[in-house]
């Protein structure tokens, strides 16, 4: 098992990054009860369940407060992200108390019969997960590494769901790992919808992702990235972004539309930008 991370996301807890993410996420979610038949979902990075927003670390990196907090107050009327408002308990005239993990939303979504499972490889994460989480279907935490879960759980029995791989990026080698793990889950389990989130830090950096995974020449990959700052403002975190393989009919245009509408209340007038397309086409030339 691979040594403990330092990475806490409390101090990154309702930022942009995680609005996108999350967005993208409950869409997925959403699509997959469009049918009756049972799905499963897998986490493969989990973290806890919710972060209080009065934490200290929060209010140290100030990320909520011109993330999620500001996305209330200013946006709370913004219909197409009414959905995720909903399933944050957004209100409107109320500072969010605390802040659903990913975790949280899925084991929220999740129907009797679905199935969940959180990976997280820090104990003390995996445990205040498995206090928090409520759910009608069933859900399990385990303590270890999601890239070794997805070899051990996937395919799952019901054949359908998604996979979130969303890792803390401590390492240089982060993305390697991640295109690695993912692409060898992709061959047990081709069907499966996979959402896989990624820093966007400068130009050169978020072009080496979209290349590494568009050389897979896996077919049906959806990117949608959103900077509120310039790729190469030297600020750290400029943008965030989400590879999604096998993305449910409308999600291009719904990150579109939903992205460009938190774009438009977080960033400053004229940074940053909205990108949503397809990197590979629905087949793949032989």
């Amino acid at each position: 098992m691979p040594a403990a991370m330092n990475y806490r996301h409390i101090y990154h807890a309702g930022n942009f990054a995680d609005i996108a993410k999350h967005i993208g996420l409950l869409y997925c979610l959403d699509a997959l009860k469009r049918k009756d038949s049972p799905f499963f979902a897998m986490d493969t990075h989990a973290g806890r369940g919710f972060y209080d927003m009065q934490a200290a670390e929060v209010h140290k990196s100030g990320e909520a407060e011109r993330g999620i907090q500001l996305l209330i107050e200013k946006g709370l009327g913004i219909a197409v992200l009414a959905e995720y408002f909903g399933a944050i308990r957004g209100r409107r005239g109320k500072r969010l108390a605390r802040y659903p993990g990913s975790p949280a939303l899925i084991a929220d979504a999740l129907r009797p019969g679905d199935r969940g499972l959180f990976v997280e490889l820090m104990p003390a994460e995996a445990r205040a997960a498995e206090r928090e989480l409520e759910s009608v279907g069933r859900v399990r935490t385990e303590i270890g590494d999601g890239y070794a879960a997805l070899k051990a759980y996937l395919p799952p029995d019901e054949r359908r769901g998604l996979v979130l791989i969303d890792p803390p990026y401590e390492s240089i080698d982060e993305l390697k790992a991640m295109v690695h793990a993912f692409s060898e889950a992709y061959l047990r389990w081709p069907t499966g919808t996979y959402l896989m989130w990624y820093p966007i830090r400068s130009a050169t950096q978020r072009n080496m992702v979209h290349h590494r995974f568009e050389g897979l020449r896996i077919p049906k990959i959806l990117y949608a990235d959103i900077a509120i700052h310039p790729d190469d403002a030297g600020v750290g975190l400029a943008g965030s972004g989400l590879m999604i393989v096998n993305p449910p009919f409308g999600a291009d245009e719904y990150l579109q539309k939903a992205y460009t509408a938190i774009h438009g209340v977080i960033a400053a007038p004229g940074a940053g930008y909205v990108d949503v397309a397809r990197l590979t086409p629905e087949r793949m030339a032989k």
